[in-house]
């Protein structure tokens, strides 16, 4: 079943429920209230009833003394007697009495109306004269239910007077009442059916809305989005909480797709520029093969050539499995570190390399952070070593490694072009290259190592261009 089906059958189940305790309740309270009226109204008949059976007459005239007299002729009342200091008391209608002598047999009998049918009463009363209480019994026909009283009459304390009051106007008002609760109840609830069926048709409406925009997106329609989504109701709660899945959900993918598309691109520069240097030795090595015997083969060059290349691949297929154990995300091994030690290292190579550059070092207090010795080493001199090669000869470097509000920070700033904005949004990433027609043998490995390497120690590297010319490359760390 559907959810607004769910609700209304829900809703008329609980109604249905309330209604009929109400109902019962109604009925019980009321059905008391009846049944405590005639039972004062037949204790109140008894004095009333006594004195006419006294009397020398029935109301239709025939000696009182006659058992059969029947005293059903006449319709009207028995005459109103007077209560003790109170109002006038009227017998009910079709209301039966008779007069029973000391042996039990009928001595008179009377009835108010002709057309009600006579008790059925039980041949001994003396237990309830006894105890002076109301019994119910029936007809002698079966027709109704009469409620009837025992008392004592006269003088004569072995005379009974009983007097009988037909339920058949209570059992009616009971009935009228049944009657009204349920057609009241079944209507209530054919209106209360309809009409919970359209207020949910229409609550549930943006429901059904975000079904079929769900539907949509499940198509690959991801910039979708559903409606409502605001917080000033559930369903827009619901709407708001699926939209943010839904952005989450699209940035995901988004980053997938960028991250499939960098992992084909690494894949083809990688095989890209292992195929350089192999491309190189295959050459060299089939030179030698076809011309070893002739004199204009120099042997020496052909194997210096494929040192190098070899040189140079094993260089590269290092560079990559470093960046493949650094997207691990392995614990690094942790033991304290001076950055400052380290870059005054690189600064030594640097100058060892290119004579020529004024290499300086701004260092003046250790920088001590948890890390990985070699890593942190190899970082920072990738950073140098990208300085010196992107930058003209002769141009000025310059290093520092500082303590920066709990952050040790290493930066490497060098006095050539700077960066384009191009430049400055794949600085890291492998592979990438500003100017392949002046790099030299790099390949675009160096800076996504730094980056690899700052991540591994939960730092950060970042690239900017300074102020007056000139590029900044900078790693941060976390001090001890």
């Amino acid at each position: 079943m559907t959810l607004r089906l769910r609700l209304v059958l829900a809703l008329v189940l609980l109604v249905t429920i309330g209604l009929a305790l109400f109902g019962f309740a109604t009925y019980s309270q009321y059905a008391r209230s009846q049944y405590q009226r005639l039972d004062d109204q037949v204790r109140s008949s008894l004095p009333v009833v006594s004195r006419q059976l006294a009397s020398g007459s029935s109301p239709d005239g025939r000696p009182s003394g006659e058992p059969d007299g029947g005293g059903r002729g006449g319709d009207g009342p028995f005459p109103p007697g007077e209560a003790a200091g109170g109002p006038t008391l009227v017998v009910p209608p079709g209301t039966y009495a008779e007069l029973r002598g000391p042996t039990g047999a009928v001595v008179k009998r009377i009835q108010l109306s002709t057309l009600t049918a006579l008790p059925r009463l039980p041949a001994d009363l003396s237990g309830a004269a006894s105890t002076g209480g109301l019994f119910s019994v029936g007809s002698v026909d079966g027709s109704g239910r009469w409620r009837a009283l025992v008392g004592r009459s006269g003088p004569d304390p072995g005379n009974l007077v009983v007097v009988a009051v037909p339920l058949g106007d209570v059992l009616a008002s009971l009935h009228r009442l049944v009657l009204i609760e349920s057609t009241s109840g079944v209507t209530l609830l054919a209106l209360l059916a309809f009409g919970s069926w359209l207020i949910l048709r229409r609550g549930l409406r943006p429901l059904e809305q975000m079904a079929t925009t769900a539907g949509q997106i499940t198509s690959g329609a991801l910039s979708q989005r559903v409606t409502p989504s605001d917080a000033r109701s559930e369903v827009g709660q619901l709407g708001l909480a699926l939209n943010t899945m839904l952005s989450g959900i699209e940035g995901a993918f988004r980053e997938r797709d960028a991250t499939e598309q960098r992992l084909r691109q690494f894949l083809a520069d990688a095989a890209h520029e292992l195929r350089t240097p192999l491309t190189s030795i295959q050459g060299f090595a089939e030179l030698f093969r076809l011309g070893a015997d002739q004199d204009h083969v120099d042997l020496p060059v052909i194997m210096r050539r494929i040192e190098e290349e070899s040189a140079r691949m094993k260089i590269l297929v290092e560079d990559l499995l470093l960046l493949a154990r650094l997207d691990q995300t392995r614990p690094a091994q942790r033991a304290p570190v001076d950055l400052a030690v380290l870059a005054a290292d690189a600064c030594s190579d640097a100058v060892a390399a290119a004579p020529s550059r004024p290499v300086t070092l701004d260092a003046p207090e250790p920088v001590v952070v948890p890390g990985d010795q070699d890593h942190l080493r190899q970082a920072i001199a990738n950073l140098v070593a990208n300085a010196l090669r992107h930058t003209p000869d002769g141009s000025a470097i310059e290093v520092s490694a500082r303590l920066e509000a709990g952050v040790g920070t290493v930066a490497v700033r060098d006095h050539g072009p700077g960066l384009d904005d191009e430049a400055l949004a794949h600085a890291f990433d492998r592979f990438w290259q500003a100017d392949r027609a002046r790099v030299g043998t790099g390949v675009g490995l160096g800076l996504a190592i730094v980056a690899g390497i700052a991540e591994e120690h939960g730092g950060t590297a970042s690239a900017a261009n300074a102020p007056d010319g000139g590029a900044l490359f900078s790693l941060r760390l976390p001090v001890l």
